[in-house]
């Protein structure tokens, strides 16, 4: 632990005269940070194809060439048969454009660099904000740990573009309050971009919110009036700000909609509750925590710790949540506990300003100049490999095959091949964007591919469909092959294609 020892006592020279030639201790600051955003970076570039292994990513980089091709917003669904023009919410446009247009110019490669790029990014930024009142030893701990909980949702989708600015937002509105201040409004841009990228951006407003409540409670009476003025200023202008979008308030209420699709809830796995039949990263966290406040008596004020179950109810209700829980709960736990461990010598903001008022913006453009060239490399030596979503979300042969053999008529997909259906044009029955489709929907559809009763052929004859692309242990998969009238044509690995034998007429569609 020598490098790490000696980062610790790098903020010492702060205290010294602002002298040019202690410019080599001061770059100590961001070590620790980019070594912690290399190893993300390396271990997500590692795991490429994991990076792939959803189907939503295909939709995602479906939906960003329509929006570049048309010019416009899908508020109306383009992409499926079983509800043609349905009103929907496009609330992460702007993720999707930018991973189309990356797709477009340097395919899965580039996918991949830029989803590993964010990633780094996200934990580099992340140790550089605990840094500043833990030390680099503490704050790459903490960082291992939100990496730990974040890491099984780590993929090629919208949210990963949105986690550098979910760190941005909440590390600079938890320091405003640490320090007893109104956070920037050079944080409002922020929530501008935020909230077209991923609906996560309604965390950050819900906390800063909170924040706000807590400063309001701990102000002497006296000077309550000035603070619900600075902060109420504060979340308005973020609140206004959050409407800097083509979806409006619409973006704002959908995470709640969805939050009340019960049946949605229930059957898609990142929002299954956490299970501990196996290990998860998450009871390491939860016994550090128990371990700093029983041995060590490490204590945080009440709001914190309200704030900090919270974030762990959200964390045991839903798998995804795990990510805020990681990265959200480090940040405000840090100041706190800092005054109770033994002093480290934390960095100056000031001097950081001071260092890059002496030299300008070369450091920064450099700096953007190789993550750049690495990111293209990286994306070259990645197609060169033929990276590419794996055969469990691209049934590119069973797709080949429904075409060659002329198939007519709508498909009954899995939703798991939604994306893929999406990708290469096909109108898909369903597919991952369970907003759209709803709960009495999505129930029909998870009753008929279960194969319950006579949800199936129901289905079939409902919509017409004229052939089937499922998944192999998928229940409707065994009564395709013994309901009359269907025929098995293909099967392999991932995918299996029946067909109907005669064509069928629709019968009223509810």
């Amino acid at each position: 632990m020598p490098l790490l020892t000696a980062l610790d006592g790098a903020g010492a020279a702060t205290h010294a005269p602002d002298r040019a030639d202690q410019y080599p201790a001061r770059a100590h600051l961001w070590v620790a940070p980019l070594l912690v955003g290399l190893a993300a970076y390396a271990i997500a570039v590692a795991a490429a194809v994991k990076l792939l292994n959803d189907g939503d990513t295909l939709s995602h980089i479906a939906l960003g060439r329509w929006i570049i091709e048309h010019r416009a917003l899908p508020f109306h669904d383009p992409f499926t048969y079983t509800l043609p023009g349905r009103s929907w919410v496009p609330h992460e446009w702007l993720a999707e454009v930018i991973f189309a247009a990356i797709w477009g110019w340097l395919r899965w490669g580039g996918v991949v660099a830029a989803t590993a790029g964010a990633i780094g990014v996200t934990f580099a930024l992340l140790t550089r904000a605990l840094q500043s009142s833990l030390g680099p030893r503490r704050a790459v701990i903490g960082a291992a740990l939100a990496f730990l909980l974040s890491e099984g949702h780590l993929l090629a989708r919208p949210h990963i573009l949105a986690l550098p600015l979910l760190v941005i937002w909440m590390a600079a509105v938890i320091r405003a309050r640490d320090e007893d201040r109104v956070p920037s409004l050079a944080l409002l841009p922020v929530m501008v971009v935020w909230c077209n990228l991923h609906g996560g951006f309604v965390v950050g407003l819900l906390f800063a919110v909170l924040l706000a409540a807590e400063a309001v409670l701990d102000a002497p009476s006296a000077a309550r009036p000035r603070v619900v003025r600075g902060w109420g200023g504060f979340l308005s202008l973020a609140g206004l700000s959050a409407l800097v979008s083509p979806n409006g308030i619409s973006a704002i209420l959908l995470p709640f909609r969805m939050l009340q699709m019960n049946f949605a809830l229930s059957s898609i796995i990142e929002w299954h509750s956490v299970d501990f039949s196996g290990f998860d990263p998450l009871l390491l966290w939860i016994g550090l925590a128990l371990a700093g406040g029983l041995s060590l008596g490490l204590r945080l004020p009440w709001p914190r710790t309200l704030m900090v179950l919270l974030l762990l109810y959200l964390a045991l209700s839903h798998v995804r949540n795990e990510e805020l829980l990681g990265i959200i709960a480090p940040l405000l736990v840090a100041a706190p506990l800092a005054r109770q461990l033994e002093p480290l010598a934390a960095p100056q903001p000031a001097v950081l300003a001071n260092n890059f008022r002496r030299r300008g913006m070369a450091a920064p453009l450099a700096l953007a100049a190789v993550v750049v060239l690495g990111l293209m490399a990286t994306a070259a030596a990645l197609d060169r490999r033929g990276v590419e979503p794996p055969g469990s979300v691209v049934p590119a042969a069973a797709v080949r095959v429904a075409r060659d053999a002329g198939l007519g008529g709508d498909v009954l997909n899995s939703v798991r091949f939604g994306g893929y259906l999406m990708f290469v044009g096909i109108p898909t029955f369903v597919d991952g964007r369970a907003d759209l489709f709803g709960d009495a929907f999505l129930a029909r559809y998870a009753a008929a591919a279960s194969a319950l009763g006579e949800a199936l052929p129901d289905l079939l004859d409902r919509y017409a469909v004229g052939w089937t692309l499922l998944e192999p242990q998928s229940p409707a998969v065994s009564l395709l092959d013994h309901l009359p009238g269907w025929e098995r044509i293909y099967a392999d690995a991932h995918a299996v294609v029946h067909r109907r034998q005669s064509p069928a007429t629709p019968k009223m569609r509810r």
